[in-house]
C-alpha cells in the first residue's frame, strides 16, 4: 500500500467521534448500562469537542524557534502542503473552468499556506537565499506549479527559487532535501512549517543528518476564554489535528525514522 494511501486510513480511526460509536455500541449491547461508562462517554466527548484541549496541548507539543535573523541561509525550506487541493478538485467542472477562463492569477491556499507566506518573507528580507520546494502532486492538483505561479506574483525572483525530489510526506521530504544539499553545496538551512508540525518535521530532518534552524508559523495564541470550553466544530477539527500530528510523531518513532 502507498504510504499516502497508509496514512488516509490511519487518519479515519484518528476521527475523534470514532472511539464515541464503538463505545455507544458496547455500551447498547449490554443488558446493564452502567453510569460510570455513559458518564465516561460523555466525559471524553466533551474532552475532544472543545477547543481547550487541543490548544494547551499542542502550545507544550511545540518547540522554540532557533532562527537567527542575523544570518543569511543558504536555504529556506518549506515542506509541501500548503495547496487546498480539495477546493480544485471541487471545482474541476465544466461549468467552474468556464468561470476560470475569466479569471487569471488565482490560488487557492490551504490551511498551511503560513508556511509559503513566511518562505517569501524570508526570501525577500534577506533572511534566505534560495527557497527550496519540493514536487508534490495530490489528486491530480500540482501543488508545485501552483506555488511557483504564487511566488512570481509575490515579486520573488525565478533564480531564488529551486525544486527538489518528488515526495508524498515528510520523511520523502527530508530525505530529498538531503541529497540536493548535497548535490548543490548549501549547508545552512531554515526550517519554515506549522508550530503543530515542526517537532516531528525537525526530528526527521536531523535524523538525516540536516540540522536546520527553526521558524515556526500559525502559533494558537488565542487568549483561553469561556468559549474555549464549549464544544464547537472548531474543537473537534482540532482534536483531529492533534490526534494527527501526535500519532504521526509515533508512527516515525516505531519505525526509526526519527
Amino acid at each position: 500500500m502507498p504510504f499516502y494511501t497508509a496514512q488516509e486510513a490511519a487518519r479515519f480511526f484518528l476521527n475523534p467521534l470514532l472511539p464515541v460509536f464503538f463505545i455507544g455500541l458496547i455500551l447498547l449491547g449490554r443488558k446493564q448500562r452502567t453510569r460510570l461508562g455513559l458518564f465516561l462517554l460523555l466525559a471524553y466527548l466533551y474532552g475532544v469537542s472543545i477547543p481547550y484541549t487541543s490548544r494547551v496541548i499542542m502550545a507544550r507539543w511545540s518547540v522554540a524557534d532557533t532562527v537567527n535573523r542575523q544570518n543569511t541561509y543558504d536555504a529556506a525550506v518549506v515542506p509541501g502542503g500548503m495547496v487546498d487541493y480539495k477546493w480544485y478538485v471541487r471545482h474541476a467542472a465544466e461549468n467552474d473552468k468556464e468561470i476560470f477562463g475569466y479569471i487569471s492569477g488565482y490560488q487557492q491556499l490551504g490551511q498551511s499556506s503560513a508556511r509559503i507566506l513566511a518562505g517569501v518573507a524570508a526570501i525577500k528580507s534577506g533572511l534566505a537565499d534560495t527557497l527550496l520546494l519540493s514536487k508534490v502532486s495530490i489528486r491530480g492538483v500540482n501543488e508545485t506549479r501552483i506555488l511557483l505561479d504564487f511566488l512570481e506574483r509575490q515579486g520573488v525572483e525565478p533564480q531564488k527559487i529551486a525544486v527538489h525530489g518528488k515526495v508524498r510526506h515528510t520523511l520523502a521530504e527530508a530525505k530529498s532535501v538531503k541529497a540536493y544539499c548535497e548535490n548543490h553545496g548549501l549547508k545552512s538551512l531554515l526550517l519554515i512549517t506549522s508550530a503543530n508540525h515542526m517537532r516531528r518535521a525537525a526530528a526527521l530532518f536531523r535524523h538525516q543528518g540536516l540540522n536546520p534552524d527553526l521558524l515556526s508559523v500559525s502559533r494558537d495564541n488565542t487568549p483561553i476564554t469561556w468559549e474555549s470550553f464549549i464544544p464547537s466544530e472548531d474543537g473537534l477539527e482540532d482534536t483531529y489535528m492533534m490526534f494527527n500530528e501526535i500519532a504521526g510523531y509515533l508512527a516515525y518513532l516505531l519505525q526509526g525514522n526519527l
